[in-house]
C-alpha cells in the first residue's frame, strides 16, 4: 500500500452527494486504512446518504459521517461543530476536500455583471465557505505530527476566460489564487489545486444548454468535444494517484491532462 494513504486519515470532504464528490468518497475509501474517518458535506441529505452507502460497501472498516448544511449560509460557528467531536489525537493524516461550487449567472457577460447581492451569493459558496472551512481545518487540527493536505477542486476555466462563464471564472481563479497565498505562509502544508477535466456533470450540463454564448453551447456539446470527455471515475482516480505519488509543489495546480 501507498505511503500516504497507509496512514491513519480523517477526510472532509464539501459537495459529496454526487457528481465528482459522490465518487472522490467512494475512490478514497476504498484506500483508507482501518479507523479512518471520511466525513461528506452537501445540501442533499438522500444523496448524502447514498454517497454513506456507497463507501461503506467499499470499505466497511472505516467511519463515514454526513451533515447537511447550506454552504450559502456558512460561518465558523457552523463549522466548528462539525469538527468538534473529531478526535485530533487518533489520526496520521487530516485531508480537507473543497468540492463543492457553483457556476453562477449564465446569462449575464462580464460586462453585465453589476448585482452585488448576486455577487456576494456566489462568493459566499464559492469562495467564503472555502475560506473559512479551511481556517477551522488548520485551526483544529494543528498537529506537529500529523500531515495536513487541503486540495482545492479548480478547473481549467481557473486560468482560462471562458465567455457568459465569468462568475465561475472569477470564482475558480480566486480560490487557487488564495490556496497559492496560504501554500506560501505555511509551507509545511500539502496543497494541491486539481483541475479534474470536461466530466460530464450536472454542471457541465447546465453550461451546455444555458450558457448565454453560442459558441459556448456548441463548444460544450458538438461531437469533438466527446472524445475530451472525462469518465468520473477516471478522474478520481488520478486525484487518488497524484496524492500519492505527491508529484507536484505545494500550492500548485494538477489537471487531469498533465502528463
Amino acid at each position: 500500500m501507498n505511503e500516504f494513504w497507509s496512514r491513519r486519515t480523517c477526510v472532509i470532504l464539501t459537495g459529496a452527494s454526487k457528481g465528482i464528490g459522490q465518487c472522490l468518497a467512494v475512490e478514497i475509501g476504498k484506500h483508507l486504512v482501518p479507523e479512518s474517518t471520511i466525513v461528506l458535506m452537501a445540501r442533499d441529505t438522500n444523496g448524502l446518504e447514498k454517497t454513506k452507502e456507497m463507501v461503506k460497501k467499499e470499505n466497511s472498516d472505516i467511519l463515514v459521517e454526513y451533515y447537511s448544511v447550506d454552504l450559502f449560509n456558512s460561518n465558523a460557528t457552523m463549522f466548528e461543530k462539525i469538527v468538534e467531536p473529531i478526535n485530533s489525537t487518533k489520526y496520521e493524516l487530516f485531508l480537507l476536500i473543497h468540492n463543492a461550487g457553483s457556476v453562477g449567472n449564465l446569462d449575464h457577460l462580464a460586462a453585465d455583471m453589476n448585482d452585488p447581492e448576486e455577487w456576494n451569493k456566489f462568493m459566499l459558496l464559492n469562495l467564503y465557505s472555502v475560506t473559512c472551512l479551511t481556517s477551522v481545518f488548520l485551526s483544529k487540527f494543528n498537529s506537529d505530527t500529523a500531515e495536513r493536505c487541503i486540495v482545492n477542486i479548480t478547473s481549467l476555466l481557473g486560468i482560462e476566460p471562458f465567455k457568459s462563464v465569468g462568475y465561475y471564472c472569477v470564482g475558480k481563479a480566486s480560490r487557487e489564487m488564495y490556496f497559492r497565498v496560504l501554500a506560501l505562509e505555511n509551507p509545511t502544508l500539502n496543497i494541491l489545486s486539481y483541475s479534474p477535466g470536461p466530466v460530464l456533470t450536472d454542471m457541465y450540463t447546465n453550461i451546455s444548454l444555458n450558457s448565454r454564448d453560442e459558441v459556448i453551447r456548441e463548444q460544450f456539446t458538438n461531437g469533438q468535444q466527446k472524445q475530451y470527455i472525462v469518465k468520473v471515475e477516471d478522474t478520481c482516480q488520478k486525484l487518488v494517484n497524484t496524492l500519492a505519488m505527491r508529484s507536484y509543489k505545494t500550492g500548485g495546480r494538477v489537471d487531469y491532462y498533465d502528463k
